[in-house]
């Protein structure tokens, strides 16, 4: 500003008209003035923030530290917080934490979920689980690799065992088995089959599991009638669970050895499971209780199915996470989203009982087409910024 008002009057004084000369010291006079007054400005502005951080300018000797209310009266900028009107702090009852009655409530001793009070129904898991994704062209493809699937393991185990034991899911699944019926050279005596769920209905009825298998390959193949484990007519659901664990536990380890550790649960050498539109697996559905794992038995009653008919059995989640070897089997574009979100996103525990399918000690393997995958990213599961979890 100052060079402003400089080159101004070099300009002025040079000019040959009076009344130019006249004009500019006005001029000059009005920037001299906008001067001193900016100065004055700054060197206030100067003072009062040296004042507002407790001391002053270099000018002055240091002042006294003022007042909160000095401070207060002289800058409307700052926020006093006045002193609590509680001396002892705030008090442990407020407006709120009164009852009806104007009582003070009692205080909490509750320590939360899992931490000594009522522990959470469903648990993430505490370990990665290895999880094997085989896709066929389609779901022919797939029903011959459930066949040499089915076939490999029978060899395997009546090998190993002398006996095989295959554990058949309702629904969808039983349409994909009617090749197992042209395996040839299979040891059919040796072979037992069992029902991961089963409708609480007569063996005749259109919704019967064991009538569907009969149609799909049994009837078909030399696999002895007793070899066949079906539920029994005629019981309620409680019993009808009940008298099919019986049947179970009465066979012999060579057939169905137990785990090493309690409780000892059985080992199948293979399970075959669908998958509902809703993520349910055997008869375990989405947030119930037969889901959690925690329910005591090997075969659980189902009273309340959300899928007619509502009356069914099922095996437990600690038995089929107890088996040699479990396949989901998932063909067909109706699955296609379900599929998605099985093997790509984290659900809440319980909320897809797919998720909870978690060999302890055997193989998970899952069975595609091409149009179940198609909602799948696999080119990316590499990635493990988009799959974390990926290995």
């Amino acid at each position: 500003m100052v060079s402003l008002v400089n080159q101004i009057a070099g300009r002025a004084v040079a000019s040959p008209h009076k009344t130019c000369q006249a004009k500019a010291a006005a001029r000059i006079s009005r920037l001299s003035r906008v001067l001193v007054i900016s100065q004055s400005v700054q060197q206030q502005e100067r003072t009062e923030a040296a004042e507002f951080v407790g001391s002053a300018p270099k000018s002055k000797p240091a002042a006294s530290p003022r007042s909160v209310e000095e401070r207060q009266q002289s800058s409307a900028r700052i926020n006093v917080i006045a002193k609590s009107r509680w001396a002892s702090g705030i008090p442990p009852v407020m407006g709120a934490h009164l009852m009806s009655s104007g009582e003070a409530a009692p205080i909490s001793t509750s320590k939360g979920a899992d931490l000594g009070g009522i522990p959470h129904s469903f648990h993430y898991a505490n370990k990665e689980v290895d999880a094997d994704v085989v896709q066929f062209a389609n779901a022919d493809a797939g029903a011959q690799g459930i066949a040499r699937l089915v076939q490999q393991a029978a060899e395997d185990a009546i090998k190993q065992k002398g006996s095989f034991t295959l554990v058949l899911s309702g629904g969808s699944l039983l349409k994909g088995l009617t090749p197992l019926a042209t395996i040839k050279g299979m040891e059919w005596s040796k072979w037992h089959i069992f029902y991961v769920d089963e409708r609480n209905v007569a063996h005749s009825n259109p919704d019967s599991t064991h009538k569907g298998a009969q149609e799909a390959f049994l009837s078909k193949v030399k696999i002895p009638s007793e070899n066949v484990h079906a539920i029994k007519e005629g019981l309620s659901v409680q019993d009808a669970a009940t008298e099919y664990a019986g049947q179970i536990l009465h066979l012999s380890e060579n057939i169905i050895p137990k785990t090493t550790s309690a409780p000892h649960l059985p080992v199948f050498d293979l399970i075959l499971l669908g998958i509902g539109p809703d993520g349910h697996v055997a008869s375990l559905f989405p947030n119930r209780e037969q889901t959690t794992g925690a329910s005591e038995g090997i075969v659980l009653p189902v009273e309340n199915s959300p899928k007619p008919p509502p009356e069914r059995i099922t095996f437990s989640l600690p038995v089929i996470n107890s088996a040699k070897q479990v396949v989901i089997v998932a063909f067909g574009g109706g699955k296609a989203e379900i599929v998605q979100r099985a093997l790509e996103v984290q659900a809440l525990p319980g909320a897809l009982p797919a998720q909870l399918v978690q060999p302890q000690a055997g193989s998970l393997t899952w069975y595609l087409d091409s149009d179940s995958a198609q909602s799948l990213h696999i080119q990316d599961w590499d990635d493990k910024k988009a799959f974390p979890r990926s290995s």
